[in-house]
């Protein structure tokens, strides 16, 4: 359980850092994401979600809920995984955003193996 609760912890810490460079248009965030636009918006939307769903399943653990916490992670993990390796297909491999959602799906699929 200690991969789970570290890819939930990862996925609060990185939604919520990226998601506070949208909101306050971190010149960072210009750079990689692109000027604020209702697209990036959403995209923060989308973050905040994935975040926010991390923490619960992390509360869930803390409370001694581990199947709810395994739960969450059967879901939300292969929705990420398939939307990060998407990425890959429709921006350049070479990009920080996709390199860097590269790494968070080594570390989902890795948790979901490990199960």
């Amino acid at each position: 359980m200690l991969l789970y609760a570290l890819s939930f912890l990862l996925n609060a810490t990185l939604t919520f850092t990226v998601s506070l460079g949208i909101w306050r248009d971190h010149p960072g965030i210009t750079e990689v994401y692109g000027g604020d636009t209702p697209a990036r918006r959403i995209l923060m939307c989308i973050y905040i979600a994935i975040g926010a769903i991390s923490l619960y399943a992390l509360g869930q653990m803390v409370a001694g809920n581990v199947d709810v916490a395994r739960n969450v992670a059967l879901t939300l993990f292969p929705l990420q995984i398939i939307y990060k390796v998407l990425t890959a297909a429709a921006v350049r491999v070479l990009h920080p955003v996709v390199i860097a959602n590269l790494c968070v799906v080594a570390l989902l699929s890795l948790t979901l193996l490990a199960g």
